[in-house]
């Protein structure tokens, strides 16, 4: 969630504003996107109006508003609007009790540049949050074993590991990504799809055996095949990484001397 540091900050910034100048600004309400209008819509409907004031009671969508929302959905690639809505009204009511000035103009880019799908977890079924559970749980679980792996190797750069946290930052145009794990022999990467269900997907580079040997590069091997024929097969899979690994790793490294959310690790040898 937005720290009351960043509500204040907004806040401020309204206040600076003097009332006599609100018209040199362009005319409010404007939504360019779809995807705009369908929080807008999904606001109004819940009895929040343009200007940000809430009312008690509901406005009931036309047939055609509904047939709009659900090409929008559609079109974004959501099966369902349920946990969408419930999170874009969750958000605005926490939002507002920290900046009571607060309308939809101001409310839908913070929206849409703070947008993970993985906010759509807390309204979902106990069945899938169980499922999700159970994922987070296989994907810890991998990353132990490949933490396992690289405290029997002698160089440094092999023991090094990156350690992406996608879930307190913008989105960066890529909604699903919730952490990533990266060693320099393989990857792995934990996703929320618009449905709110985990998934896993992994990459080995091509070069192991070269890397690490080829007794651990064939213990490692089989540990991916294990998973990806056993329970959880349906929810694991290899997505080709389209570039060379090497680079990508050092691009990785680069990005935990820039990115807070991009952490290097260096694993000690013989140990977990």
């Amino acid at each position: 969630m937005i720290g009351n540091r960043f509500y204040d900050k907004i806040h401020n910034w309204l206040l600076l504003v003097p009332e006599q100048q609100y018209d040199v600004f362009p005319a409010l309400h404007h939504y360019s996107t779809p995807f705009q209008k369908l929080i807008l819509n999904y606001l109004s409907w819940n009895g929040i109006d343009k200007k940000g004031n809430v009312a008690s009671n509901k406005v009931y969508p036309t047939r055609m508003e509904i047939q709009e929302a659900k090409s929008t959905l559609r079109k974004y690639g959501f099966s369902s609007g349920v946990y969408l809505e419930k999170l874009i009204v969750s958000e605005f009511l926490e939002m507002k009790r920290n900046i009571p000035d607060l309308d939809s103009e101001i409310f839908i880019p913070i929206f849409e540049d703070n947008y993970h799908n993985l906010k759509l977890t807390q309204f979902t079924t106990l069945e899938a949050q169980k499922s999700n559970k159970i994922t987070k749980k296989y994907f810890d679980t991998i990353k132990v074993f490949l933490i396992e792996m690289q405290g029997y190797l002698e160089a440094e750069y092999l023991r090094t590991r990156i350690e992406c946290d996608f879930s307190e930052t913008r989105n960066w145009k890529n909604t699903a990504r919730v952490e990533e794990f990266v060693t320099p022999f393989a990857k792995l990467q934990l996703n929320c799809n618009k449905s709110a269900r985990f998934s896993i997907n992994y990459f080995i580079n091509p070069h192991l055996k070269e890397l690490i040997g080829e007794s651990l590069g064939d213990t490692l091997e089989k540990r991916f095949n294990k998973f990806i024929i056993g329970e959880m097969k349906d929810i694991i899979k290899m997505i080709p990484l389209n570039r060379r690994y090497d680079r990508y790793f050092e691009e990785l490294l680069k990005f935990t001397r820039i990115f807070p959310n991009y952490k290097a690790v260096i694993t000690d040898k013989n140990s977990l």
